[in-house]
């Protein structure tokens, strides 16, 4: 009996302990971020550039990945391709309570080391904010949110390998 509770112990341990950030299953050591293209009509000027920044720093930060700017063992390219508002939830005097900002980015990867996981996928986010308020009042908010979200779409299908 007590060699059950070791060895339950020590396998319990041994995943504790093996857990890395979010890259375990990427088999590479670089990656590259191209600057995201602005094509959609509402979108603020320099968002492309801002998302670019974004995603290089939420990349680093979680990953053993080095930021390269050529020659790079994980190519990424993209676009935003969606920068909406609309009005969610309606209230009696048929006023929104509610707006919400969806952002689509069109994503492309290039795995130079495994080819096969490269990919090309459209992600899409939203936040919600008060129809009170005007969107250029919290919109750096909400890109923050948005912005976050999409990257960690991003880097959950690079490391899994969906």
């Amino acid at each position: 009996m007590r060699l059950v509770i070791y060895i339950g112990l020590i396998l319990g341990l041994h995943s504790c302990f093996s857990y890395s950030f979010i890259d375990g299953s990427i088999d590479a050591e670089s990656f590259s971020v191209s600057i995201f293209e602005e094509q959609a009509a509402n979108a603020p000027a320099g968002y492309g550039g801002q998302f670019t920044d974004y995603l290089k720093n939420f990349i680093i930060g979680r990953s053993k990945l080095k930021l390269k700017d050529i020659d790079a063992d994980i190519q990424i390219s993209g676009k935003i391709v969606g920068y909406n508002t609309a009005p969610l939830a309606v209230q009696s005097d048929e006023a929104a309570a509610l707006s919400r900002l969806t952002v689509t980015m069109f994503v492309s990867v290039v795995n130079n080391v495994k080819p096969e996981q490269s990919f090309e996928q459209n992600f899409s986010q939203f936040s919600d904010f008060d129809s009170n308020n005007d969107l250029s009042t919290v919109e750096t908010q909400l890109i923050e949110d948005v912005n976050n979200k999409i990257a960690q779409d991003i880097v959950n299908k690079l490391s899994s390998n969906w």
